[in-house]
């Protein structure tokens, strides 16, 4: 599915676009209650066998509970259950390898990491619920695709930020057709929306330049552009508050969002800056055939004379396991001249100079 939206808030637009992902309406079968009935027995004898208090909101878990529960209840039993109803759910092949159903390491490190909390602790009434009501799975969907940690959040790079809003403002004559801009890797879209006040900032009118965030997830990709949490409602109201100035000016830049892959061949025209934030080098993309694909896709997104951006807030374990001096080689080997800048790292695509034969006209 190769989706593509402009940013809205317009409740009754969002809702149409909703149904392109999802599918609304009651998913139970005879199979997947099969399942869930199945389901519901073990954790019955779970209940009856489980010498320590059972799972609430609130509870302080230790490893003693989270040994046993995995030994009585495991999770291996479960998230199949939770995987199919959710695929069951969507018009799309959700990314569920990176979530809390594969990280979390018991039934009850799920539900301790899951924001909003589940009210049982039962599974099978969970997925029974789920199934049944269109609402609830909406909310589970994006609470479990858009952990609060995640990466999301504007100010997160301020030194980045601050460079630049002075690398763009040196240039503001520069771009006589426009300046394009991608935020790649952009997530819940908070970047994307703040490159684009940076360039409102600096004098840049809608006509002139253009704004690009991409993601290679369905649910980021609709949270992005139409700044939409249903599972956060603080979240949603301080992120729509921000950008209300951006979105309402006279004359804004052009937003857009796309499904994207870093590391693939570019399907668009290429771009004056690409940001990639949070992303290389860090728990998602550290292997050196990864890191070397992304680098490629990167470049190739560039224009002649384009700059890369790059930062993250990974811990200091990572930074050892992938140094910037490594990204650094890696955006060398693909064309790219490392620059100093602040926060992260930077990298120049140098332009390309024409040799013209002695005497050939240069037009």
């Amino acid at each position: 599915m190769q989706l593509s939206f402009a940013p809205t808030v317009d409740g009754d637009e969002i809702q149409r676009r909703l149904e392109l992902l999802l599918v609304p309406g009651p998913l139970l079968d005879a199979p997947l209650s099969l399942r869930i009935d199945r389901l519901a027995r073990s954790f019955a004898g779970y209940a009856a066998s489980y010498p320590l208090p059972l799972w609430a909101p609130g509870l302080v878990i230790d490893n003693e509970m989270r040994s046993l529960t995995e030994a009585l209840l495991p999770m291996a039993e479960i998230r199949p259950l939770f995987e199919r109803l959710l695929k069951k759910g969507c018009r799309f092949s959700p990314l569920l390898s990176g979530c809390y159903l594969h990280s979390s390491a018991s039934w009850i490190d799920f539900l301790q990491r899951l924001h909003p909390p589940l009210p049982l602790a039962n599974p099978a009434a969970t997925l029974s619920r789920l199934a049944e009501d269109f609402e609830a799975r909406r909310r589970f969907l994006f609470s479990l695709m858009l952990p609060h940690h995640y990466g999301g959040g504007f100010d997160r790079y301020p030194l980045q930020s601050q460079w630049l809003s002075g690398w763009l403002k040196e240039r503001a004559g520069s771009f006589i057709r426009g300046i394009r801009v991608l935020d790649s890797a952009c997530g819940s879209g908070e970047g994307t929306y703040q490159v684009a006040e940076l360039l409102q900032e600096a004098g840049y009118s809608g006509r002139s330049c253009e704004v690009h965030g991409s993601t290679l997830e369905e649910i980021e990709l609709f949270a992005a552009a139409h700044l939409y949490f249903p599972h956060d409602p603080q979240r949603e109201r301080e992120y729509r508050a921000r950008t209300a100035p951006l979105l309402s000016a006279a004359d804004p830049p052009r937003l857009e969002f796309y499904l994207d892959r870093v590391g693939s061949v570019p399907q668009r025209e290429p771009y004056h800056l690409v940001l990639c934030n949070g992303l290389l080098g860090g728990p998602l993309l550290h292997d050196e055939a990864g890191l070397d694909a992304a680098f490629a896709g990167l470049a190739a997104r560039l224009l002649p004379g384009g700059v890369l951006l790059a930062a993250d807030r990974f811990h200091a374990g990572w930074r050892l396991r992938v140094p910037a001096e490594r990204l650094k080689e890696l955006m060398q080997a693909h064309g790219l001249t490392p620059i100093e800048v602040p926060e992260g790292i930077a990298g120049k695509k140098e332009a390309v100079l024409v040799q013209y034969p002695k005497g050939v006209a240069r037009g």
